[in-house]
């Protein structure tokens, strides 16, 4: 755990936008599974027109989402725990490989010790290359092979939702960021589409961390420039883009100002990756949490898609207090996340020493994750029997 010797050398302010953006991306999933995929009429009937409050409570028992708790995120932030852990385990480095265990051992069993049998809501592309033969070995071949398969038309959302948090690992270094969250991308969505989406997020909240400290060591430093820095992002994103047709299309999303215009409820277009992307920047260019983030989820379509992306990006914009603090303390699993986050932290503190004497995190190897999901399996079904047996004997005696 961290130590404030460990983790001085990180300002409050940014340790707390840190924290901010990884809220962000639980709320926004967790508000956004409110109204995934109802359209906006149907948003209406059960929240309201105009809603000014939304509570994880008032979600909709339905099938959907009754497979849910109340408070839970979905697949979204499930996917950005792996890339921690998996950060956490690799002391920092990015590892397609591991990731790809990760993924494929929650596709089957989902997080064990938060009560899961297995990972719940998972995108198609996602699925159909996690379940290749050869992805634990190549992910990137197995992923572009697939696109290649789908006549280089698959460019679905599943990518940029999780890759919030490689916004903030080596946010110091741009480059750094752009090559750790392109080598997650193409675990699973090959597209350059989905490439761009997730270095255009990406960049974009390193940039924001990066101001901040500019701030921090020159108070005379101007406020944040939003434009400038969905430009700055841009030309980032434009680096895995070859044709003036697809920079411009990046461009119209990204430089959206009304959200009725991303069209998030297009038929057979809610999973474009560009309208998960284009919602984060829509958001990032609002400048109250709350409001935003209800107008988004009332948007509907793939809203806790599009939450996972607009939530971090607007809260590291805007810090932690402009989080309504209910949003926080009602997540269902906070206390995990906030331990993975305290973890997070002392590793970021410690990215400019050598691999060596970073942190050892080896309760996050996937062999022991694995080892401790089938104790707990066990134990589950032992009880689960134990329970039966108390109901047939009392159903006995009740009977004499």
């Amino acid at each position: 755990m961290a130590t404030s010797a460990e983790s001085g050398s990180i300002p409050q302010m940014i340790k707390d936008q840190m924290l901010a953006t990884i809220y962000g991306q639980c709320i926004g999933d967790a508000l956004g599974l409110l109204t995934e995929f109802m359209t906006k009429e149907e948003a209406k009937t059960y929240y309201g027109k105009k809603p000014t409050e939304l509570k994880y409570e008032q979600k909709v028992p339905d099938f959907h989402r009754s497979r849910w708790k109340v408070g839970d995120w979905t697949d979204d932030t499930d996917q950005m725990i792996l890339i921690l852990q998996s950060l956490l385990y690799k002391k920092g480095e990015i590892d397609p490989v591991d990731f790809a265990q990760r993924m494929r051992f929650w596709m089957r069993r989902g997080f064990p010790e938060l009560g899961d049998w297995g990972g719940m809501g998972i995108g198609q592309t996602t699925k159909t290359v996690l379940s290749n033969e050869d992805f634990l070995m190549d992910p990137h071949k197995v992923a572009e092979r697939f696109w290649e398969q789908t006549g280089r038309k698959s460019a679905a959302n599943g990518s940029v939702m999780r890759t919030s948090i490689l916004g903030l690992h080596q946010w110091k270094d741009i480059e750094a960021v752009k090559s750790n969250a392109l080598s997650i991308c193409k675990a699973t969505h090959y597209d350059p589409r989905c490439q761009a989406s997730v270095v255009a997020v990406t960049t974009c909240i390193a940039l924001i961390l990066q101001h901040t400290q500019h701030l921090l060591d020159d108070p005379s430093t101007k406020k944040l420039n939003v434009d400038k820095l969905i430009r700055q992002s841009y030309d980032m994103a434009c680096q895995v883009l070859d044709t003036k047709e697809e920079k411009d299309e990046l461009w119209k999303f990204m430089s959206c100002t009304d959200i009725k215009k991303l069209d998030l409820t297009e038929r057979d277009k809610i999973g474009y990756t560009y309208k998960c992307m284009g919602s984060g920047f829509w958001a990032l260019k609002q400048n109250d949490f709350k409001k935003a983030m209800i107008k988004l989820v009332m948007e509907a379509g793939d809203a806790d898609t599009n939450g996972s992306v607009a939530g971090p990006m607007l809260a590291c914009k805007l810090g932690l207090s402009s989080i309504p603090p209910h949003w926080i303390s009602d997540l269902k699993h906070k206390d995990m996340m906030d331990s993975l986050y305290q973890r997070f932290i002392t590793l970021q503190s410690q990215m400019e020493r050598p691999i060596e004497e970073r942190m050892d995190n080896e309760d996050m190897n996937i062999e022991k994750i694995r080892e401790r999901g089938e104790a707990i399996r066990l134990e589950t079904e032992r009880k689960m029997d134990e329970e039966r047996k108390r109901k047939i004997e009392e159903k006995g005696i009740h009977n004499l």
